[in-house]
């Protein structure tokens, strides 16, 4: 394949998850009145552990989409850890609280040798 064909296809996956669901009914409210919510990228090559954001109350991600725009308040998650090395998907479901004008990221903890997910927690990032 050519390097002009093969660019919209590299383009394409790089894009793969890396967009942000709205979660609220209306209009999109500005960053300081919602909370973000990211999970890990869908395609994470070379990343021993990835956290995949599925669900956000009962609300599907797309393949898409790796983070969701939420209103401040208290939030059911349905979030998929994964293993490289075993390839073992382990499903989590987590009540969390946001807040307002906060960026929340989506963190796996590993059992040791990195064999396995045993939970996974949501962490501020600013």
């Amino acid at each position: 394949m050519k390097t002009r064909q093969l660019f919209p296809v590299l383009a394409l996956l790089l894009c793969v998850g890396c967009m942000t669901q709205q979660s609220y009914e209306g209009a999109k409210l500005p960053r300081d009145e919602v909370a973000r919510i990211s999970g890990d990228l869908r395609f994470n090559a070379g990343s021993p552990l990835s956290v995949l954001l599925r669900q956000v109350d009962g609300r599907t991600l797309n393949l898409s989409e790796n983070a969701v725009d939420v209103l401040p308040g208290t939030h059911q998650l349905l979030v998929d850890c994964r293993i490289q090395e075993t390839q073992s998907i382990t499903r989590h479901s987590l009540e969390v609280e946001v807040f307002a004008g906060r960026h929340y990221r989506l963190v796996g903890e590993t059992g040791p040798g990195l064999r396995e997910c045993t939970s996974v927690r949501i962490e501020a990032v600013d």
